[in-house]
Protein backbone atom coordinates (compact mmCIF):
# COMPACT_ATOMS: atom_id res chain seq x y z
CA UNK A 1 0.00 0.00 0.00
CA UNK A 2 1.36 3.35 -0.40
CA UNK A 3 1.84 5.77 1.88
CA UNK A 4 -0.17 8.88 2.41
CA UNK A 5 1.54 12.55 2.35
CA UNK A 6 1.87 13.41 5.47
CA UNK A 7 -1.08 15.96 7.11
CA UNK A 8 -0.50 19.71 6.71
CA UNK A 9 -0.59 21.96 8.80
CA UNK A 10 -0.90 25.47 7.01
CA UNK A 11 0.44 28.91 8.92
CA UNK A 12 -0.71 31.72 7.67
CA UNK A 13 2.70 33.49 8.86
CA UNK A 14 5.68 33.85 8.31
CA UNK A 15 8.55 31.26 8.88
CA UNK A 16 10.35 31.38 12.02
CA UNK A 17 7.78 34.13 13.65
CA UNK A 18 6.09 33.57 16.95
CA UNK A 19 2.91 31.78 15.46
CA UNK A 20 5.20 29.46 13.02
CA UNK A 21 7.25 28.45 15.99
CA UNK A 22 4.16 27.51 18.31
CA UNK A 23 2.65 25.76 15.33
CA UNK A 24 5.77 24.07 14.90
CA UNK A 25 5.89 22.85 18.83
CA UNK A 26 2.30 21.54 18.78
CA UNK A 27 2.82 19.85 14.85
CA UNK A 28 5.84 17.65 16.39
CA UNK A 29 3.72 16.23 19.26
CA UNK A 30 0.62 15.73 17.64
CA UNK A 31 2.22 14.00 14.92
CA UNK A 32 3.55 11.58 17.91
CA UNK A 33 -0.40 10.92 19.13
CA UNK A 34 -1.66 10.93 15.24
CA UNK A 35 0.96 8.47 14.25
CA UNK A 36 1.75 9.68 11.74
CA UNK A 37 3.65 13.11 9.95
CA UNK A 38 2.59 16.47 10.31
CA UNK A 39 4.29 19.12 7.72
CA UNK A 40 3.87 22.61 8.53
CA UNK A 41 3.61 24.86 5.69
CA UNK A 42 3.87 28.76 5.70
CA UNK A 43 1.12 30.27 3.73
CA UNK A 44 2.23 33.91 4.15
CA UNK A 45 -0.55 36.58 4.77
CA UNK A 46 -3.28 36.11 7.18
CA UNK A 47 -5.99 36.32 4.09
CA UNK A 48 -3.96 33.53 2.02
CA UNK A 49 -3.48 31.35 4.88
CA UNK A 50 -6.82 31.69 6.43
CA UNK A 51 -8.34 31.20 3.21
CA UNK A 52 -6.53 28.13 1.77
CA UNK A 53 -7.37 26.61 5.56
CA UNK A 54 -11.01 27.16 5.20
CA UNK A 55 -11.00 25.82 1.16
CA UNK A 56 -9.24 22.99 1.50
CA UNK A 57 -10.74 19.89 1.44
CA UNK A 58 -12.50 18.68 4.74
CA UNK A 59 -10.94 14.86 4.64
CA UNK A 60 -8.76 15.38 7.92
CA UNK A 61 -5.86 15.91 5.74
CA UNK A 62 -5.28 19.52 6.28
CA UNK A 63 -5.23 21.36 9.26
CA UNK A 64 -4.07 24.83 10.37
CA UNK A 65 -3.46 27.03 13.18
CA UNK A 66 -5.58 30.02 13.26
CA UNK A 67 -5.43 33.16 14.83
CA UNK A 68 -7.74 35.89 16.56
CA UNK A 69 -7.26 37.87 12.96
CA UNK A 70 -10.02 35.12 12.01
CA UNK A 71 -12.28 37.51 13.84
CA UNK A 72 -11.21 40.99 12.66
CA UNK A 73 -10.91 40.68 8.93
CA UNK A 74 -14.48 40.64 8.20
CA UNK A 75 -15.37 43.23 9.62
CA UNK A 76 -13.36 45.34 7.05
CA UNK A 77 -15.69 46.10 4.37
CA UNK A 78 -14.70 44.56 1.37
CA UNK A 79 -11.42 42.52 2.60
CA UNK A 80 -13.03 38.59 2.95
CA UNK A 81 -15.90 37.33 3.88
CA UNK A 82 -14.09 34.73 6.47
CA UNK A 83 -15.84 33.96 9.94
CA UNK A 84 -14.78 31.37 12.57
CA UNK A 85 -18.11 29.53 11.03
CA UNK A 86 -15.70 28.77 7.97
CA UNK A 87 -14.12 26.13 9.92
CA UNK A 88 -14.23 22.95 12.37
CA UNK A 89 -12.57 24.31 15.42
CA UNK A 90 -10.30 21.91 17.48
CA UNK A 91 -8.26 22.86 20.00
CA UNK A 92 -6.35 26.14 21.10
CA UNK A 93 -3.26 26.00 23.16
CA UNK A 94 -2.26 29.43 23.02
CA UNK A 95 -3.94 32.33 24.52
CA UNK A 96 -1.03 35.24 25.68
CA UNK A 97 -1.48 38.89 26.21
CA UNK A 98 0.33 41.87 24.46
CA UNK A 99 2.74 43.96 26.21
CA UNK A 100 4.07 47.22 26.07
CA UNK A 101 7.72 46.63 24.49
CA UNK A 102 10.21 49.82 24.36
CA UNK A 103 14.00 49.87 23.86
CA UNK A 104 15.92 49.60 27.02
CA UNK A 105 17.45 52.96 26.57
CA UNK A 106 13.66 54.71 26.22
CA UNK A 107 13.44 57.52 28.22
CA UNK A 108 9.95 56.16 29.34
CA UNK A 109 10.42 54.43 33.20
CA UNK A 110 7.13 53.88 33.28
CA UNK A 111 3.54 53.12 31.00
CA UNK A 112 2.30 56.71 32.25
CA UNK A 113 5.06 58.45 31.17
CA UNK A 114 5.27 57.17 27.53
CA UNK A 115 1.30 58.05 27.39
CA UNK A 116 2.03 61.16 28.55
CA UNK A 117 4.86 61.92 26.32
CA UNK A 118 2.80 61.51 23.25
CA UNK A 119 -0.02 63.33 24.25
CA UNK A 120 0.83 66.17 22.44
CA UNK A 121 2.95 64.18 19.32
CA UNK A 122 3.02 61.15 17.08
CA UNK A 123 3.52 57.64 18.54
CA UNK A 124 5.34 55.48 16.69
CA UNK A 125 3.97 51.72 16.98
CA UNK A 126 4.81 48.52 15.05
CA UNK A 127 4.34 44.96 14.99
CA UNK A 128 2.14 43.13 12.79
CA UNK A 129 -0.03 44.23 10.36
CA UNK A 130 -1.73 47.77 10.48
CA UNK A 131 -5.15 45.98 10.89
CA UNK A 132 -4.22 43.49 13.51
CA UNK A 133 -4.67 42.53 17.23
CA UNK A 134 -1.51 44.26 18.41
CA UNK A 135 -2.26 47.58 17.21
CA UNK A 136 -5.84 47.33 18.24
CA UNK A 137 -4.54 46.46 21.86
CA UNK A 138 -2.23 49.75 21.70
CA UNK A 139 -5.29 52.03 20.24
CA UNK A 140 -7.38 50.33 23.07
CA UNK A 141 -4.69 51.34 25.81
CA UNK A 142 -4.59 54.42 24.44
CA UNK A 143 -8.44 55.48 24.40
CA UNK A 144 -8.69 53.74 28.04
CA UNK A 145 -5.74 56.03 29.26
CA UNK A 146 -7.40 59.44 27.66
CA UNK A 147 -5.04 59.53 24.94
CA UNK A 148 -5.62 60.80 21.52
CA UNK A 149 -5.84 57.74 19.14
CA UNK A 150 -4.98 59.58 16.45
CA UNK A 151 -1.64 60.24 17.11
CA UNK A 152 -0.59 56.54 16.64
CA UNK A 153 1.61 56.03 13.89
CA UNK A 154 1.89 52.69 12.71
CA UNK A 155 4.95 50.51 10.67
CA UNK A 156 3.17 47.27 9.29
CA UNK A 157 5.28 44.29 9.68
CA UNK A 158 4.78 40.62 9.11
CA UNK A 159 5.56 39.49 12.58
CA UNK A 160 5.68 40.87 15.82
CA UNK A 161 9.09 40.29 16.00
CA UNK A 162 9.82 41.95 13.29
CA UNK A 163 8.30 45.38 14.45
CA UNK A 164 10.17 44.86 18.00
CA UNK A 165 13.28 44.82 15.59
CA UNK A 166 12.16 48.43 14.12
CA UNK A 167 11.71 49.51 18.12
CA UNK A 168 15.56 48.22 18.47
CA UNK A 169 16.57 50.57 15.55
CA UNK A 170 15.24 53.29 16.59
CA UNK A 171 12.19 53.33 13.71
CA UNK A 172 9.80 53.31 16.29
CA UNK A 173 8.86 53.55 19.53
CA UNK A 174 7.15 50.87 20.94
CA UNK A 175 6.17 47.31 20.39
CA UNK A 176 2.83 46.18 21.75
CA UNK A 177 3.75 42.30 21.34
CA UNK A 178 3.58 39.41 23.33
CA UNK A 179 5.95 39.09 26.46
CA UNK A 180 6.95 35.40 24.68
CA UNK A 181 7.59 37.00 21.24
CA UNK A 182 10.20 39.66 22.73
CA UNK A 183 11.98 37.54 25.11
CA UNK A 184 14.75 37.56 23.35
CA UNK A 185 16.20 41.41 23.50
CA UNK A 186 13.97 41.28 27.30
CA UNK A 187 16.24 38.66 28.36
CA UNK A 188 19.31 40.00 27.30
CA UNK A 189 18.86 43.60 28.12
CA UNK A 190 18.13 45.43 24.81
CA UNK A 191 14.39 45.97 25.49
CA UNK A 192 12.22 46.64 28.47
CA UNK A 193 8.47 46.16 29.30
CA UNK A 194 6.34 48.79 30.88
CA UNK A 195 3.07 46.84 30.93
CA UNK A 196 1.26 43.23 30.43
CA UNK A 197 -2.26 43.79 28.80
CA UNK A 198 -3.66 40.96 30.58
CA UNK A 199 -5.22 40.25 33.82
CA UNK A 200 -2.43 39.26 35.62
CA UNK A 201 0.99 38.90 35.60
CA UNK A 202 2.87 36.67 33.39
CA UNK A 203 4.60 33.59 34.89
CA UNK A 204 7.67 33.77 33.55
CA UNK A 205 8.01 37.31 33.42
CA UNK A 206 6.67 38.79 36.65
CA UNK A 207 8.08 41.83 37.41
CA UNK A 208 6.37 43.35 34.32
CA UNK A 209 3.06 44.66 35.70
CA UNK A 210 -0.22 44.14 34.80
CA UNK A 211 -1.58 47.94 32.88
CA UNK A 212 -4.36 47.72 36.44
CA UNK A 213 -0.98 47.97 38.53
CA UNK A 214 0.92 50.80 36.20
CA UNK A 215 -2.17 52.87 35.76
CA UNK A 216 -5.23 52.15 37.04
CA UNK A 217 -7.14 50.90 33.88
CA UNK A 218 -8.27 47.61 32.88
CA UNK A 219 -7.39 46.95 29.60
CA UNK A 220 -6.23 43.93 28.69
CA UNK A 221 -6.44 41.74 25.34
CA UNK A 222 -5.18 38.49 24.47
CA UNK A 223 -4.39 36.95 21.05
CA UNK A 224 -4.33 33.29 20.56
CA UNK A 225 -3.71 30.34 17.78
CA UNK A 226 -5.47 27.42 17.22
CA UNK A 227 -5.89 24.70 15.42
CA UNK A 228 -8.56 24.03 12.97
CA UNK A 229 -10.05 21.99 10.12
CA UNK A 230 -12.05 23.13 7.12
CA UNK A 231 -15.90 23.34 7.85
CA UNK A 232 -17.47 20.23 7.60
CA UNK A 233 -15.24 17.80 8.93
CA UNK A 234 -16.40 14.51 9.16
CA UNK A 235 -17.11 13.91 12.96
CA UNK A 236 -15.03 11.04 13.28
CA UNK A 237 -12.06 12.63 12.00
CA UNK A 238 -12.75 15.89 14.19
CA UNK A 239 -12.55 13.02 17.19
CA UNK A 240 -9.33 11.52 15.95
CA UNK A 241 -7.92 15.07 16.26
CA UNK A 242 -9.62 16.04 19.47
CA UNK A 243 -8.01 13.04 21.32
CA UNK A 244 -4.80 13.39 20.09
CA UNK A 245 -4.71 17.37 21.00
CA UNK A 246 -6.26 16.22 24.56
CA UNK A 247 -2.84 13.97 24.69
CA UNK A 248 -0.81 16.70 23.55
CA UNK A 249 -1.64 19.36 26.23
CA UNK A 250 -1.18 16.35 29.00
CA UNK A 251 2.14 15.22 27.68
CA UNK A 252 4.71 17.21 30.14
CA UNK A 253 7.36 17.29 27.67
CA UNK A 254 5.36 19.16 25.48
CA UNK A 255 4.48 21.44 28.78
CA UNK A 256 7.95 21.44 29.46
CA UNK A 257 8.97 23.00 26.17
CA UNK A 258 6.35 25.32 26.12
CA UNK A 259 7.47 26.72 29.18
CA UNK A 260 10.77 26.43 28.15
CA UNK A 261 9.99 28.76 25.22
CA UNK A 262 7.46 31.02 27.39
CA UNK A 263 4.01 30.28 25.55
CA UNK A 264 1.23 30.48 27.65
CA UNK A 265 -1.36 27.98 27.57
CA UNK A 266 -4.84 28.01 28.02
CA UNK A 267 -6.04 24.65 26.41
CA UNK A 268 -9.83 24.67 24.63
CA UNK A 269 -10.88 21.73 22.94
CA UNK A 270 -13.93 21.43 20.59
CA UNK A 271 -17.38 23.43 21.13
CA UNK A 272 -15.85 25.39 23.89
CA UNK A 273 -13.01 26.78 21.08
CA UNK A 274 -16.02 27.30 19.02
CA UNK A 275 -17.31 29.74 21.80
CA UNK A 276 -14.48 31.21 22.68
CA UNK A 277 -14.16 32.34 18.67
CA UNK A 278 -17.31 33.58 18.37
CA UNK A 279 -17.07 35.37 21.73
CA UNK A 280 -13.68 37.03 20.24
CA UNK A 281 -15.13 37.96 17.36
CA UNK A 282 -17.54 39.87 18.84
CA UNK A 283 -15.26 41.52 21.18
CA UNK A 284 -13.40 42.94 17.88
CA UNK A 285 -16.06 43.75 16.00
CA UNK A 286 -16.99 46.19 18.51
CA UNK A 287 -13.70 47.70 18.60
CA UNK A 288 -13.28 47.94 14.79
CA UNK A 289 -16.79 49.63 14.48
CA UNK A 290 -15.65 52.02 17.45
CA UNK A 291 -12.33 53.08 15.59
CA UNK A 292 -13.91 53.08 12.32
CA UNK A 293 -11.58 54.61 9.95
CA UNK A 294 -8.86 55.09 12.63
CA UNK A 295 -8.63 50.93 12.36
CA UNK A 296 -6.06 52.03 9.41
CA UNK A 297 -5.66 49.58 6.16
CA UNK A 298 -6.36 46.53 5.96
CA UNK A 299 -3.83 45.65 2.43
CA UNK A 300 -0.48 43.97 4.65
CA UNK A 301 -2.85 40.86 5.68
CA UNK A 302 -3.33 40.13 2.04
Amino acid sequence: MAQRAPIQLVVPYVQGGGSDQRARLVGRYLARYLEEPVEVVNRTGAIVGHTAIAQAQPDGRTIGQVSGEVGMMHWYGGLTDLTPDDYTPLAVPFVEAAAVIVKNDAPWRDLRELVDAFRTRTLRGSGGPNFGVWKFALVGLLDAMGGDVASLEWTETLSGEQGLAKVLAGEADVAPITLTDARGPLRAGAARALANLDATRHATFGDVPTVREAVGVDWSVGHWRGLVAPRGLPTAIRERYVDALRAVAADTAFQQEAQASSFTLAWRFGDDFARYMQEDDALFGRIIRLLGPRAGSASALH
